[in-house]
């Protein structure tokens, strides 16, 4: 994390309080903390891809951007999440980064720290900076606090036994609405009650 930068602690959103398990609600953050007024569409996906659904969350990504006063929450760390950041970040879309490390030991990419400079990304963690090292656990946690944050949940990848499959369906258990693309690696989800990941879908999931 660039030294210059300060890491505060980050006031958590109304309806995150699950996410705690009871304990004291913190976070800490560097850039602009109210870009979790938006409304936030959260991203996750399974390492498993195939060109077809890549190109499929490409130009679903690019429609994306057109939605008015909605950031983008994601860890941004599995391959598909990592090209679904850089088209947002090419269409100049608002985002939020969730670490799985403390943010004194995590560095952005040019990217997002440029846009973190210009107010419209932020770097969020649940780890203090006494958490040294990333975790199993940790990963976990982060991606579950990707989808308490999110007013929606968009899984682009969730091919069968998969963590993000079964993270998911957890979100849908409690109600979380959770869209998916139509694409066989996702079938199980969509039988599960996901919503086919379509424009009108996810602005209706968002309102």
């Amino acid at each position: 994390m660039t030294n210059t930068w300060e890491i505060l602690e980050v006031t958590s959103p109304t309806g995150v309080e699950p996410f705690f398990r009871g304990k004291l609600p913190k976070l800490w953050g560097v850039g602009d903390p109210t870009l979790l007024n938006h409304r936030l569409l959260g991203i996750i996906s399974a390492r498993q891809i195939d060109s077809h659904l890549a190109l499929k969350t490409s130009q679903l990504l690019r429609q994306l951007v057109s939605l008015k006063d909605v950031a983008f929450v994601s860890g941004w760390h599995s391959p598909l999440e990592k090209e679904a950041l850089r088209i947002l970040l090419a269409q100049e879309a608002t985002i939020v980064l969730c670490a799985s490390k403390s943010l004194d030991r995590f560095v952005p990419s040019i990217g997002v720290e440029s846009r973190v400079t210009d107010g419209k990304a932020l770097l969020l963690t649940h780890c203090s900076t006494k958490a040294k090292r990333i975790t199993r656990n940790a990963s976990i946690r982060r991606n579950e606090l990707i989808v308490e944050l999110a007013k929606a949940l968009l899984v682009l990848s969730a091919p069968g036994g998969s963590a993000s499959l079964n993270l998911a369906k957890s979100a849908l258990r409690r109600g979380k609405l959770v869209l998916t693309p139509a694409h066989p690696m996702n079938k199980q989800l969509l039988v599960n009650g996901a919503l086919p990941a379509t424009l009108d879908n996810l602005q209706t999931a968002l309102r």
